[in-house]
């Protein structure tokens, strides 16, 4: 048996060799060399979580909330078919739902050493490496799931945007309803939409986060033009991939590397003022509340939550239009 210690959670326990052979595995060990936040990892020092770091944390959660041994293994390699700089691939490529590592999750795993490690258990690699087919560990936006839970609590911990206080009281409040993660009571479910909108607008869907994200897409995509690198180096890690950008000559490349720092900003304007075009990924949840046995979304309980969130949505759907400008942003706590 070998016990993980996490920051959130507390002592992780792989008492199941299947956990303990899929945590060793390549496939899953790779995650640690990939940063969660992307490029903004490279800008932003305190965002060095690391999709290792968030896989054996969402397997915690899956683990907190009584799921069997396969949904947690399930959640402990579903972040394995991500690539180098993890999102920033959505821009390269891009997309509105941001799943170019989901299109190519069978190709990759195929190719790595969980199909084997997973046969000798006797489980079949596709079913598990399909997140969908387990209801704690994946849902479509605006539910919950382990996975949108964990980098929720995992990046407001890290980041100094949420309490350690607040975080173990939520995570007492969270339960399991007919396959589903519910949350009990209404105060609880306040927090967590309000505080999950509130850190979308301040990390994952801020206007600067967005633009370094399309500053580095057209980084990589100068370095694919110049033959610099071909796509399947996306399926290496981070500071390798980084080095071989940083080592390069290319006019086009260190141009848009040089506008990867803290000072550098952006302004949403109209498309023809515009030095970049976006396609963001706006993430806002909609609590499902427990309350006396029955289950209800927050949002029909709740008439200036939902007004709120349908506003915060639609501001930010895509395409946007950016401007690049100076500026230094700061990130306040949510409490």
């Amino acid at each position: 048996m070998s016990t993980l210690r996490d920051p959130i959670y507390g002592a992780v326990i792989l008492d199941a060799p299947l956990l303990r052979d899929l945590y060793h595995s390549e496939a899953v060990q790779r995650l640690g060399n990939i940063y969660q936040g992307g490029i903004t990892a490279f800008i932003k020092p305190e965002r060095n979580t690391t999709r290792l770091e968030h896989s054996v944390g969402v397997m915690a959660l899956l683990q907190r909330l009584g799921a069997g041994v396969e949904e947690q293994a399930a959640g402990l390699i579903h972040d394995v078919p991500h690539t180098a700089f993890s999102h920033v691939v959505d821009f390269v490529f891009p997309n509105h739902d941001h799943t170019y590592h989901e299109v190519h999750r069978e190709e990759f795993i195929a190719a790595s050493d969980l199909p084997v490690l997973l046969k000798r258990h006797g489980i079949a690699w596709r079913w598990l490496a399909e997140a969908e087919n387990f209801s704690l560990l994946e849902q479509p936006l605006p539910a919950l799931c382990a996975d949108r839970l964990d980098y929720f609590l995992r990046d407001g911990l890290s980041l100094g945007l949420l309490s350690p206080s607040a975080v173990a009281d939520f995570l007492e409040h969270l339960r399991v309803w007919e396959g589903r993660i519910v949350v009990a009571g209404l105060p609880s479910a306040r927090w967590l939409g309000e505080r999950f909108s509130a850190l979308d607008e301040m990390v994952w869907c801020s206007v600067q986060e967005v633009g370094w994200y399309a500053i580095m897409a057209r980084a990589l995509r100068a370095a694919l033009a110049a033959g610099i690198i071909v796509e399947a180096d996306f399926w290496g890690t981070d500071h390798p991939l980084m080095e071989r950008l940083r080592a390069s000559r290319d006019p086009g490349v260190r141009r848009w590397l040089a506008l990867l720092r803290p000072d550098v900003d952006f302004v949403r304007v109209a498309d023809a003022a515009a030095d970049l075009l976006v396609l963001p990924k706006v993430r806002a949840v909609d609590p499902p509340v427990w309350l006396d046995g029955q289950v209800c979304p927050l949002s029909q309980l709740d008439a200036d939550f939902a007004r709120l969130r349908a506003r915060y949505v639609a501001g930010k759907q895509g395409p946007w239009g950016l401007r690049i400008v100076e500026g230094a942003a700061t990130i306040t706590p949510l409490e």
